[in-house]
């Protein structure tokens, strides 16, 4: 994959590691569906996907800033708390206050619109 220089740099910046697919031992743990995870500056994605990784590498921004242990606690307390407030596994997951970074951080294209 090809990737733009500006990823690049946040790649190199973040000092995140990236690779494109599942180590054997985490995948017992991940739910059904999901294509990337962030672990401290790890990231793991199943596929090649840009977007995804703008997605993952705010997480490894995001842990920078609060902290491991902050970041995983805060996530997921909030995930419980969306899930007990009555949402749905997918909403209460989209209601996470990261994810929503997150989401916003995907396309450089609404960024710049901003």
């Amino acid at each position: 994959m090809t990737l733009p220089p500006e990823l690049l740099q946040t790649i190199s910046d973040s000092r995140a590691r990236v690779r494109f697919s599942f180590p054997w031992w985490l995948r017992p743990f991940l739910m059904r569906g999901v294509d990337g995870i962030t672990i401290g500056r790890r990231i793991y994605m199943n596929c090649e996907d840009e977007t995804l990784l703008r997605h993952e590498l705010v997480h490894v921004r995001q842990i920078a800033r609060v902290g491991v242990v902050r970041f995983y606690s805060r996530y997921v307390i909030e995930y419980i708390r969306n899930r007990r407030s009555g949402m749905s596994s997918h909403d209460a997951y989209a209601g996470i206050s990261f994810e929503k970074e997150a989401l916003d951080a995907e396309s450089p294209i609404l960024n710049n619109l901003r």
